[in-house]
């Protein structure tokens, strides 16, 4: 799978894995705030892994206190000043909580301006997006408590359970078929605690995308 090009996820079903509003991913994608491609048919995926990343990245930012004009202007930075379309995808994309930044070769600079600046601390999204070099590999859902993944390399992009690469669909089509979460969870050769959390996450995080 291309992480640039392919399409991955629906709008829809990218903002109930990351809890966001449908309607905001929506607006994003409509305004090129984050990558997407033509879909082949209605409803099917637009978003490739690298434009889930960036929505990620977007809504982290929002939850920071970045207003989406202070968010468009770095992204339009770090396109224009640092020749790089992905930039908000990218693993030297941090803030301070006042300032969204780049770094280069240990340096510095704001993303909106490419000015230089000195900073002690700057928060990056490590915690949750692993790279290969600069390309995004993996995303750990924050409303899982990164227990489930979104990874192109394993259940066709859509999100499985970290330990174990169960797909989610999996877990979700028996609860929904009517299965205990105590016979999900020998199913799959996991707790039943655990299942109750992805479940109960899965919930959550749809109501808030809703």
């Amino acid at each position: 799978m291309d992480i640039y090009q392919d399409p991955m996820l629906s709008v829809t079903d990218a903002a109930r894995y990351l809890a966001i509003p449908a309607s905001t991913l929506a607006t994003w994608r409509r305004e090129h705030t984050v990558h997407s491609q033509p879909p082949k048919h209605h409803g099917w995926p637009t978003l490739p892994f690298v434009g889930v990343i960036e929505s990620f990245v977007l809504r982290s930012l929002r939850e920071a206190g970045f207003t989406m004009r202070m968010i468009r202007e770095a992204a339009e930075g770090v396109r224009r000043e640092f020749n790089d379309d992905y930039g908000l995808a990218r693993p030297q994309l941090g803030h301070d909580g006042a300032e969204i930044f780049l770094r280069f070769g240990g340096d510095l600079f704001r993303a909106r301006d490419r000015q230089q600046v000195i900073r002690e601390t700057v928060d990056s999204f490590s915690t949750f997006i692993e790279w290969q070099g600069e390309d995004p590999l993996r995303l750990k859902l924050k409303a899982y408590d990164s227990e489930v993944i979104l990874d192109p390399r394993f259940g066709w992009g859509r999100p499985v359970v970290a330990r174990n690469k169960v797909p989610l669909e999996a877990i979700l089509g028996l609860w929904h078929g009517g299965d205990s979460m105590s016979d999900i969870a020998t199913e799959f050769q996991m707790r039943r605690d655990d299942i109750e959390r992805i479940i109960q996450s899965y919930d959550a995080a749809g109501a808030r995308a809703a």
